[in-house]
């Protein structure tokens, strides 16, 4: 019985660490965001704009410090590539935001000091 036990246990380590950032942003975003990234005027704020953030340094600052992003339930390295994936996939049709990866260094530091937004 134990070995049954600690083979689901590793089998499902093992699935939630493969996960893929879509799969992360279904379970992490998408209930706010809408499976759009649209997002709820007045309420939750649009994805469209991830890309011009992720641009800058101010701008990935702001992001990681927003408590959503900053508190989320994921390692750095898969909360760093489900950026990277929202910023790509709900980009404006027609654009291609130019922005560096975030390493999960980055996602690291900034989740490990900055306070949150008022």
């Amino acid at each position: 019985m134990r070995a049954l036990v600690l083979a689901l246990l590793v089998g499902s380590l093992a699935a939630a660490a493969a996960a893929s950032p879509e799969q992360d942003y279904t379970l992490q975003g998408q209930g706010c965001h809408g499976a759009d990234g649209a997002g709820v005027p007045g309420l939750v704020p649009g994805l469209a704009g991830v890309g011009g953030l992720l641009a800058t340094a101010e701008g990935r600052a702001r992001l990681l410090a927003v408590p959503g992003v900053r508190q989320a339930s994921l390692s750095d390295a898969r909360l760093a590539a489900l950026l990277g994936w929202v910023a790509n996939t709900f980009a404006p049709p027609g654009a291609r935001p130019a922005f560096a990866p975030l390493s999960a260094e980055e996602v690291g530091r900034y989740r490990g000091t900055i306070q949150t937004l008022r």
